[in-house]
């Protein structure tokens, strides 16, 4: 017997099952977009599958809604598959051992795929149905979402003649989504010439910070190891001579760096005024993030005293202003939605190699203009600096519509069902929608979907009973 056979929906949790025991982690795709190619053609549907595994199904509309317009049900058919270290399934050829309590469905000793496996299921259990009444329906199921959106980018929708589009991608009930951030990657590339010198060794670390989301979390202000480890650097500088060997800190663009370090290379003469500049600059440093970042260390530590090849003075001093005069985190508010961050950066990876210091940034506008303003601003800084610069896997934003049909339509049959008003958000993150947007003119959306827990974890935890109460009220906004 099935694990989820005896929980309500039925029909959904049958075919979220179905998708669990099909292997689907990002680039690991071929088999789930068949099996949605197979269900397709089975039942007589329109179907097409690209190159990067996207699949669109078209399905007519039941009896008497043949005049309706036409609606998008959309999602993403790859999961972050992530398992415990002790748990021996494959995870690129087995299924996994989705198991219920009644209340919560997980996997045991991996990642369940709820992100966005249910949306998947929804659509299947809709379009699977005799007695749903629904409009025409157009359904897109993208690829390889969770590693940057990449099947969405590529995905060709001449075939589609809809305009009003429903995403179920979101991981809290009663939560609508209604704008996203745009993004990209840009990358400095700062020349080094080092130079053979003699001196003491020293490791100035920033460690400590909370760090988080670079969408999500910028907001509050937290500490980036990067920026503030460049900020003792230039202390040092400005009253004694260093060169430094490296610097390196952060691990992904878009996550807020927790910890830096630096090496630095200092007169002998000078370590104990270096030891004095550090704590001076630490306790300034220290007081600006006392509510916004408690945990912040700052260290300085000596190593040895020998000859070390190190960056020679001109290098050092456009590492430290490349860093130091680069922008990050919020950089502009939104004046349409309270509380939302508009535009922002983050310096989340600074890599030191023999010849050169790659500075990453990740940056996220809603406003397409505002983009290309910040855009062109770290180029101006990077290129006065003789930096090789690149930007990288643009993504559009989702801006907010002062005017939603959809908006209107969807909030109603919740006040409806539940005699209450859903909550309208923005996110301050990408969201498939933005390229859709892009791709679609005047496309007009939302992103909805069911309780979850620990996205991309092993402790991930889809709610039964929002799964059904989303399920019910997705019947009532297609009737």
């Amino acid at each position: 017997m099935a694990a989820l056979s005896n929980i309500e929906p039925k029909e959904v949790f049958h075919f979220f099952e179905e998708i669990c025991n099909i292997p689907h982690g990002s680039r690991n795709l071929q088999k789930i977009s068949d099996y949605l190619v197979s269900f397709a053609r089975e039942r007589g549907f329109e179907v097409w599958q690209d190159d990067a595994l996207n699949v669109i199904i078209k399905a007519p509309a039941t009896p008497g809604y043949e005049d309706r317009e036409t609606v998008i049900l959309q999602g993403h058919m790859d999961m972050v598959a992530v398992k415990e270290s002790d748990c021996n399934i494959n995870m690129l050829n087995d299924g996994l051992k989705v198991t219920t309590d009644g209340e919560y469905v997980w996997a045991e000793g991996t990642s369940l795929g709820g992100d966005d496996g249910i949306a998947v299921a929804y659509i299947l259990a809709i379009l699977d149905s005799k007695d749903i009444p629904h409009p025409p329906l157009e359904i897109i199921i993208t690829t390889d979402e969770e590693i940057g959106m990449l099947g969405a980018a590529q995905l060709d929708l001449s075939m589609l003649s809809g305009k009003k589009m429903i995403n179920i991608d979101n991981e809290e009930e009663g939560v609508f989504i209604t704008s996203c951030a745009g993004g990209s990657g840009f990358n400095s590339k700062l020349p080094v010439t080092r130079v053979e010198k003699n001196g003491v060794i020293c490791r100035v670390s920033v460690s400590g910070l909370q760090g988080g989301h670079s969408g999500e979390m910028i907001k509050y202000g937290r500490g980036n190891a990067n920026i503030i480890c460049n900020r003792v650097l230039s202390a040092l500088l400005d009253e004694i001579s260093i060169n430094v060997i490296s610097i390196e800190g952060g691990v992904a663009d878009n996550a807020i760096p927790t910890d830096c370090e630096s090496f630095v290379l200092i007169d002998k003469k000078d370590i104990e005024k270096a030891k004095e500049i550090v704590v001076k600059t630490f306790e300034g440093i220290k007081s600006e993030y006392e509510l916004k970042d408690p945990g912040l260390v700052i260290s300085f530590a000596e190593k040895e005293n020998q000859t070390a090849s190190c960056m020679d003075d001109k290098t050092t001093q456009n590492l430290v202003k490349l860093i130091g005069i680069m922008p990050d985190g919020v950089q502009a508010m939104s004046a349409a939605i309270d509380g939302l961050v508009e535009t922002s950066l983050n310096m989340g990876i600074v890599k030191t190699t023999d010849d050169s210091v790659l500075v990453v940034q990740a940056l996220r506008s809603s406003v397409d203009s505002a983009f290309d303003a910040l855009d062109k601003k770290l180029e101006t800084i990077a290129g006065l600096l003789g930096c090789e610069v690149h930007s990288a896997g643009r993504y559009p934003g989702w801006q907010y519509r002062s005017h939603s049909e959809l908006r209107d339509h969807m909030v109603e049959v919740y006040k409806k069902l539940y005699g209450k008003e859903p909550k309208l958000e923005a996110i301050h993150a990408g969201l498939e929608c933005g390229i859709f947007c892009y791709k679609i003119p005047g496309l007009d959306c939302i992103s909805i979907g069911p309780d979850m827990k620990d996205i991309h974890s092993t402790k991930e935890k889809l709610s039964v009973a929002s799964t059904a109460r989303v399920w019910d009220y997705l019947k009532a906004v297609l009737a």
